[in-house]
């Protein structure tokens, strides 16, 4: 919560709004207020996310006035308070939080060939296959991936990065040791807690091939 530096003292304002919500885009409007002395100031200090004016800006009155406020967008999920000194009177402004970033991923599927067999040097061919599954965000998040518990031929690594980030990797192995020739499938479940899509399913398909 950032708090406003204080008006004029002594300066006795009546706003006929101490309190308002705002959504998350940026958005401005006007709040009707009185004080008892022709210099009330209204300041809202060193917030950066809202701007002030008073009409009339100079008033030989101390009759209504009208304030007129500014609020950017709110870029992050988190809702925000700001706090707008008017004489001695205070009206607090309340931004929702903006949307949650989004969780992306590629690729969009995985799929493996496995031939058993020879190489061409002679030696036995190898039973798996590694390939990787990039994970990010514009905004910095834990990622986890599950190979699917029905799959026991698939198995995930992560890269070791530790704590929030805005990607990752993830090396997915398929093994087609004591497999028949066919075709298995299998899932990759891909998590982001705080994401707007904070579970994601990769579809995986091993291919085993005729030994050659």
């Amino acid at each position: 919560m950032a708090l406003a530096q204080a008006g004029a003292p002594g300066c006795h304002a009546t706003p006929q709004e101490t309190r308002k919500q705002v959504p998350w885009a940026a958005s401005a409007g006007e709040i009707q207020w009185s004080g008892d002395q022709l210099d009330c100031k209204v300041d809202a200090g060193s917030l950066p996310w809202i701007t002030v004016s008073v009409l009339p800006p100079v008033s030989g009155s101390t009759g209504p006035r009208v304030l007129r406020y500014a609020v950017d967008t709110n870029f992050s999920p988190e809702k925000r308070e700001g706090k707008i000194q008017v004489g001695d009177a205070t009206v607090t402004v309340e931004q929702a939080g903006g949307p949650a970033p989004g969780m992306a991923y590629t690729p969009g599927s995985l799929d493996f060939t496995i031939t058993p067999g020879k190489d061409a040097t002679g030696k036995d061919a190898p039973l798996e296959s590694a390939k990787t599954l990039y994970v990010g965000s514009e905004a910095p998040l834990v990622f986890t991936a599950t190979a699917d518990a029905k799959a026991p031929w698939l198995k995930v690594k992560d890269d070791g990065a530790k704590g929030p980030q805005t990607h990752r990797s993830f090396i997915v192995t398929a093994t087609a040791e004591g497999k028949a020739p066919g075709v298995y499938q299998g899932t990759i479940q891909i998590e982001a807690p705080g994401a707007s899509n904070a579970k994601e399913v990769v579809p995986v398909v091993m291919t085993v091939a005729e030994k050659k």
